[in-house]
């Protein structure tokens, strides 16, 4: 199962890219539908819960919801929209890589700030993706497009911060997703709206975002989430970095996408890093158990 969730996050830029490239919508457009699809998936996998449970709790109260949430919302609505616009530029895996990087960079700095310090091997593994991700963005070719790269960080720093806030809740982790996706309509709608007159759909468009909505990212989480509990925390973060791998060989094989020399060697060494950084952050948690 966890193997299956790993490849929903995958899927995720799989299915933008495809949307973005080889059909007729915009990224406004994609964004919105994958996040009302998504809302909508949530809210009928908790409410099968409930019911599974016996319950009539009902989600959330969404106008009364703590500040918590709503900032939770801010980011996966930020998390989404840049992720859109940045697959205008990068290809599937370049952007995967670029975002996963983020997302574990902006948690590391988080846990820094949390515990106040970090071991020599958590900084060292740190300086190393910093590194790789230096030597993938440097001018040159087969560099990635500057603009894309630098929605898809800013999407990968939303998508950690989003992460960091889901630590903080005191709700099980399907519910704090509910509620998150649900208020994050709130900021979609105005979004979607403003973006009219450069608005355009298409029945494959569409369909791939709602896939991605329904099924890679609220179907994905919920079964992350679900099997995450039975690991330590580094053995699920080594995990993740099976995703850029992932998407780049899927983007490779459904779309031709290439490999280049560049990628492989950034992508060694920041996946080297980050790995370094889990290793780093558990033994310093077992020596201080």
């Amino acid at each position: 199962m966890a193997i299956l969730a790993l490849v929903f996050f995958a899927a995720n830029s799989v299915l933008c890219r495809l949307a973005l490239s080889g059909t007729n919508i915009d990224p406004a457009s994609f964004t919105s539908l994958r996040l009302v699809s998504g809302a909508l998936m949530l809210l009928l996998i908790s409410s099968l819960v409930a019911a599974k449970r016996k319950t009539s709790e009902d989600n959330c109260q969404l106008l009364h919801s703590p500040i918590e949430h709503w900032l939770a919302a801010a980011m996966l609505f930020l998390y989404a929209a840049t992720f859109s616009f940045a697959y205008m530029y990068l290809d599937t895996g370049m952007g995967a890589l670029i975002l996963f990087a983020f997302v574990q960079l902006t948690m590391f700095a988080y846990g820094h700030y949390r515990e106040g310090g970090a071991s020599g091997m958590e900084y060292l593994g740190a300086l190393t993706a910093i590194c790789g991700l230096g030597y993938l963005v440097s001018p040159g070719v087969n560099s990635p497009n500057m603009w894309g790269a630098i929605l898809m960080a800013i999407s990968g720093i939303a998508w950690g911060a989003y992460s960091v806030l889901g630590k903080e809740m005191k709700v099980p982790q399907l519910k704090a997703n509910c509620i998150n996706f649900r208020l994050s309509l709130f900021f979609v709608v105005p979004f979607f709206l403003l973006n009219i007159p450069m608005n355009t759909l298409s029945q494959e468009g569409v369909w791939l975002a709602v896939a991605s909505g329904a099924i890679a990212s609220a179907i994905g989480y919920a079964i992350w989430y679900g099997v995450v509990q039975h690991f330590k925390a580094t053995q699920a973060g080594v995990m993740q970095l099976t995703v850029p791998v992932i998407a780049g060989l899927a983007g490779y094989v459904l779309m031709s996408e290439p490999l280049t020399m560049r990628m492989l060697i950034s992508a060694s060494v920041i996946l080297l890093g980050i790995a370094v950084t889990f290793v780093g952050r558990d033994r310093k948690r077992s020596s201080t158990a």
